[in-house]
């Protein structure tokens, strides 16, 4: 059998992304409500900032048609929107993963059933099902769980990330 041996370590990774993951990471697990509304001001105001443009450019040159105004309208209501309702953006992403987890749930149960009318043996798919259920439930009433979830992930990630390059740096 033949082995590989590892002449060089040589690597191009550099440790200035998982520093910015790590940033983002530790920012969504520590405080993931002010995130989510800093990020739907920055939305609201490039929707808004589109918008006025939009409009003032075709004032400017007289090209204005019926889908140029209903778009320039569109994005000026889509930025108040996120300027002013941020906090309700947040919940209706909870509830739009929180439905989908539902939604899966009630399915895996419902396959589940089925399975147990022909195999005994096959109540794990019920109870996963069930759990499927509590944890939607518990995405929509419980505020910036999914958020903080992430932020764990990619904190994670870029630990990780760190060490292999302290590692790969300590090998050369």
């Amino acid at each position: 059998m033949r082995s590989i041996v590892i002449k060089s370590y040589e690597t191009k990774k550099s440790i200035i992304s998982p520093i910015i993951f790590l940033i983002i990471g530790l920012m969504l697990l520590l405080n993931p409500g002010d995130i989510v509304e800093f990020v739907s001001y920055i939305f609201g105001g490039v929707f808004l900032a589109l918008g006025v443009a939009k409009i003032l450019s075709d004032s400017r040159y007289n090209m204005r048609t019926t889908g140029d105004t209903f778009y320039s309208v569109v994005m000026i209501i889509l930025g108040i929107i996120f300027i002013f309702f941020s906090g309700t953006i947040e919940f209706i992403i909870r509830l739009s993963i929180g439905i989908w987890i539902i939604i899966n749930g009630l399915n895996t149960i419902a396959i589940g059933a089925n399975l147990v009318r022909v195999d005994k043996k096959s109540v794990g798919s019920l109870i996963i099902g069930f759990l499927l259920l509590l944890i939607g439930l518990y995405t929509i009433f419980v505020s910036n769980l999914v958020l903080s979830s992430l932020g764990l992930v990619i904190t994670i990630y870029a630990v990780l990330e760190i060490i292999d390059y302290i590692y790969i740096t300590i090998k050369k």
